[in-house]
């Protein structure tokens, strides 16, 4: 391993954050990492808000040995007036996956519900807790479109109910939904992986007898109260037969990661069982909710 690094911070607008990344890996980035700006605290009053600072301080390491004058022309090229001023200093080699540990923060959701990295208390008294290992698999609720979920698991009725997580990736939605009263889940996924990860997680949350993991069945044979899927456009269209089978009377349903343009085709998809409307948005993304008919 080299003995140091090039690092580079700039601060950018919180919807140049993609754009400022993809940029730093382009310019030779070997990896990167953002946090708030001005210390501003996350946290999400509302449901459907995500965890995301108005300003974002991005830190990315790169060899020792490279440009400083290419990377800020290169950045300057790429992001126009949001890239600011880009500072320079060589860093020695050390643990930054623990470094990176150190500097996440638990997230509120809605009113009640709190992801919290291991290790790391729930900030408030009468807050509800998810604790989970980031970076473990496929979702810490930093995203927007687990963040839309989560808040939207938070704001409605979920004691003793039967919830289906679709495409359960890390386990969070479903063991969200446990931590919030729900009497049992069953998270879904088509990865061996998100399927181990669900499964650390539950543990870790004293949850897993609660929790039913295993991958897409042929002949869905129980219904649930709430279903949500967190998956992608595409696949919410073709599984939108499927899901039909996991629903009942009543159910509640939520899907998100879509994207804002592909939200009427995922509605038509749904039409002929459950009447979907988009309740929350953050960026380009959008989460679509509806309750089925009694």
């Amino acid at each position: 391993m080299p003995d140091s690094w090039l690092q580079a911070q700039l601060e950018v607008p919180r919807d140049s954050i993609a754009s400022a990344e993809a940029l730093l890996e382009a310019l030779g980035a070997l990896v990167s990492w953002t946090e708030s700006a001005n210390d501003e605290e996350i946290l999400e009053p509302a449901p459907g808000a995500v965890p995301l600072w108005a300003e974002v301080r991005i830190t990315a390491l790169f060899p020792a040995d490279a440009s400083r004058a290419e990377i800020t022309e290169g950045l300057k090229t790429g992001l126009g007036t949001a890239a600011g001023r880009v500072g320079f200093s060589v860093v020695q080699d050390r643990d930054w996956d623990a470094d990176w540990r150190r500097q996440l923060k638990p997230l509120r959701f809605g009113k009640h519900l709190w992801i919290c990295p291991v290790g790391q208390p729930c900030p408030a008294s009468d807050g509800i807790s998810v604790i989970l290992e980031p970076g473990l698999a496929f979702g810490t609720g930093t995203h927007p479109t687990t963040a839309m979920c989560l808040g939207w698991l938070d704001g409605i009725p979920l004691t003793g109910k039967r919830v289906l997580d679709y495409g359960c990736g890390s386990g969070i939605l479903a063991i969200a939904a446990l931590a919030l009263g729900a009497e049992c889940c069953k998270g879904i996924d088509i990865d061996p992986q998100a399927l181990l990860a669900s499964r650390d997680n539950a543990l870790r949350n004293a949850c897993s007898e609660r929790l039913t993991l295993g991958e897409p069945a042929d002949d869905p044979t129980e219904t649930y109260a709430v279903i949500v899927a967190n998956i992608l456009s595409g696949p919410l269209v073709r599984l939108a037969p499927r899901l039909q089978r996991y629903a009942g009377p009543a159910t509640r349903i939520a899907l998100s990661g879509i994207l804002a343009g592909q939200s009427a085709e995922v509605v038509a998809a749904f039409r002929p069982w459950v009447r979907l409307e988009r309740t929350a948005q953050q960026d380009d993304w959008v989460l679509l909710t509806g309750c089925v008919a009694d």
